[in-house]
């Protein structure tokens, strides 16, 4: 199962431009296949830390953010996902 950044206090999935296998670049969900990576990038960021999901769950972040660079994702501590459609980061 892969793993995800989630912000400790807001509960933000953290997000970027990333590459699909076809070589395309999408707005989607950044995620790590092995625990010790995604804790590297957890360091590297105050008040993030690693968190396991389900591929299914992972697929859903990545619907959920649309390709839309203005979107920031959020999951509760029960696990329900809320869209911001803010302005541009």
């Amino acid at each position: 199962m892969p793993y995800v950044l989630r912000h400790r206090t807001t509960g933000e999935i953290s997000a970027a431009t990333l590459r699909n296998v076809y070589d395309f670049d999408y707005w989607g969900a950044e995620w790590w296949a092995h625990q010790d990576e995604a804790e590297r990038a957890a360091a590297e960021r105050p008040d993030w830390e690693p968190l396991q999901v389900p591929d299914s769950r992972l697929k859903l972040f990545n619907v959920k953010l649309n390709n839309d660079p203005n979107r920031r994702l959020f999951m509760d501590d029960q696990g329900s996902i809320s869209v911001n459609t803010g302005s541009a980061r």
